[in-house]
Parts: C-alpha cells; structure tokens; sequence
C-alpha cells in the first residue's frame, strides 16, 4: 500500500495475528481506521505511546510531520528523525498446532528415560496489549503474522516439553485429558507474562519408540501381581527345562511335577534377573524332586516308580520294565538293601528301604 493519509487493515485474514504499516512517516491529520475485534497500536521512536481502540482515529498529537519536515530542512536529515509504527493487533481467537521429542521417565518406579513424541492442539488470543508489544514484538526483527506463529509454536513447544517431562510416560499416556489439564494449568502462567491468554490445549497422541514401548511392557508385566505370579511361573518352567536338557534325562518334560518347596521359595524370595533364575536352576539340578502324579509323594529324581503307591513315573511308562533279579536274603526285623534285589539298582543312599523299590516298583517287604 503506497504512502496514504488513511491507514487501515489491507487484506487482513482469517489467521492473521498482526499488520504493520509498511511507512513510518505519517502524513498530517493522517486517518487510522482499526477494524472490529482489534487495536492497533501506535509506537513512536520505539515506545509504546497509546493503543488505538476499534473505530476511526485522526493522528494529530505532537504534530509530528511537520515536526518530521522541519527537522529535514533544517538539519538536512535524509530520513525522518520520528519513528512512528501503527501495529494491527488481532483480539480473535486462533487455533496453533504443537509437537515436541524429547526424554520422559517411563514410570513410577521406573526411572530410566525413554522417548517421548507427542503432539496436539492449542487455543490463543492476546488479552494484554502493552505486555505483547514489550515481551513478544520487541523481540521480533519484523512484524508479521509468520514471525508470531513462529514465536507462538516455539515457545508452547518449549514449555510443554518442560512440563511435561515432570511427569512419567504411563501417567501422560493413561489419561491424556487429565495430562492435557495438568500442562495447561502449569503453562498457562508463562503466556499470561508475554500478554497471551490460553485458552485450551490438548495432547493428542503420545507415543514412544518401538524398543522403548517394549521396555515398558516387560516393566508393566511383571510389577504387578499377576506379572510377579508370571514371572516365577516364567522361572519354574525355565529351570524344568534346564533340568531337561542336563545330563539324566528331563525332569518328566514338565514344571508341574516340581519340587513344592522351590515354588514356595520362589515365592518368599525376590528374583533378580537371569543370574538370580540360573542360580536356582542350580539349585534345582543340585537336589531334584519330582511328585508322583498319582499320590503326590515326593520322589528322588530319577526314579521309575514311586516309593509310597509303587505306580509307574511317567517316563518308565514308556519302556519296558527291567528283568528282576534273584532277592537277597533279607536279615532279621525290616530288610536292609544296598541294592535292589529285582533290578539291582544302589538303594544303600536311601534313609530307609522303601516297600517298593523306586526303579522297578518290586515289593521289598
């Protein structure tokens, strides 16, 4: 727009913040006309003189053109010597878009950082004229609607990331209404300093990398009650297979037959990682117990049959019972048997001669 004694609002916008007269040497008795749900303000040698309200203005204070053609014919000034800046300020609502990346801890209890990408919404408006122009747009080398978004976008980016980096990952992500209220209320203050009211903001989407999001499900899984339960579960099956696949043979291919007491030590005890499982593995291997799957007797693993009802381990099932052998003579009161007379099998380890043998389900007395 060419140098006029009216200045208005050219081809203002639906999304536009802010228009600064393009010339700063008015005219005399130049006219201002600020548009409704707007003010303009009126700057001279770069102070805040007055705010100009919607409706029609005549600049006649100070009579600064003539001023402005004194001082150039008098003292040979190239340019006028009176800066004055008429700045359109929109009083509408408007509509911003944020997204940030950053380190957020993941949990409660959880304290290792991981990322955190999010992004949503925000509402604005200027509310306080002279705190916009001293904070914002003195800050600004140009005044332009592009120069405020930029400034508007970076700057709820940076609180946001600040605020919501306060707080854990699962919280944000489990209620992102109530996370999108808590930032507002913590951030709204800041814009209120640069004479900016907030008027919503909503987080979108939060979400994290995928080895991250991983991270976090094993955490989430196994803190909570049933996840405690599923880990010793996860432990007891590790530690039946590692019996499995030692030297002897498999502890019956299942953990159900599993010592009661490793599973009630797992229980009293807390387990720490891959150490704290093969260390009870060991343990396991060191004194192996089986249950019968018939009365529920404990067995010394490896047995064939069970040394209270006599019945067949699971695994002996599927062979061929072993040929007896000739009994020993058995000496006065209950027999004593190194070995078993039907099978021949070392027994002298056992506290006691049971009445079946544990290898080939004989009766011993």
């Amino acid at each position: 727009m060419g140098k006029t004694n009216v200045v208005f609002w050219e081809n203002q916008g639906p999304d536009d913040i802010i228009y600064a007269y393009e010339h700063d040497d008015l005219r005399t008795l130049t006219s201002v006309t600020v548009p409704e749900h707007a003010v303009a303000i009126f700057a001279r040698d770069g102070q805040l003189t007055g705010v100009l309200e919607p409706g029609r203005h005549m600049i006649t204070s100070s009579n600064i053109p003539w001023l402005t053609k004194l001082y150039n014919l008098a003292l040979g000034y190239k340019e006028t010597p009176f800066k004055v800046q008429i700045i359109f300020v929109s009083l509408k609502m408007f509509n911003g878009k944020w997204g940030i990346r950053a380190m957020i801890k993941a949990a409660q209890g959880y304290e290792v950082p991981i990322t955190l990408m999010s992004n949503g919404d925000f509402q604005f408006r200027i509310n306080d004229i002279p705190v916009f122009y001293t904070q914002v747009l003195g800050g600004l080398k140009s005044y332009t609607t592009g120069d405020v978004n930029m400034f508007m976008k970076s700057f709820i980016n940076e609180q946001i990331t600040q605020q919501l980096t306060k707080q854990c990952y699962m919280d944000v992500y489990g209620n992102l209404e109530k996370a999108s209220t808590t930032t507002k209320v913590m951030v709204e203050q800041y814009f209120q300093q640069r004479g900016v009211e907030l008027l919503s903001l909503k987080i979108s989407e939060v979400r994290t990398t995928d080895e991250d999001q991983k991270k976090i499900f094993e955490y989430l899984q196994f803190s909570s009650a049933n996840g405690e339960a599923f880990k010793r579960y996860e432990v007891m099956d590790r530690m039946a297979d590692a019996i499995g696949n030692s030297e002897g043979g498999a502890a019956m291919g299942t953990g159900m037959l599993l010592f009661p007491q490793m599973y009630q030590q797992l229980q009293q005890q807390p387990l720490y990682g891959v150490q704290g499982q093969q260390a009870a593995a060991a343990q396991m291997q060191q004194q192996p117990k089986v249950l019968c799957p018939y009365c529920g007797s404990p067995n010394d693993y490896p047995y064939k049959f069970c040394n209270n009802c006599g019945q067949p381990s699971p695994q002996a099932q599927s062979q061929q019972p072993p040929q007896p052998q000739a009994a020993a003579p058995a000496p006065g009161g209950a027999p004593r048997f190194n070995n078993c007379p039907y099978c021949g099998q070392n027994i002298s380890g056992l506290p006691k001669t049971p009445k079946f043998c544990p290898y080939c389900s004989e009766q011993l007395y």
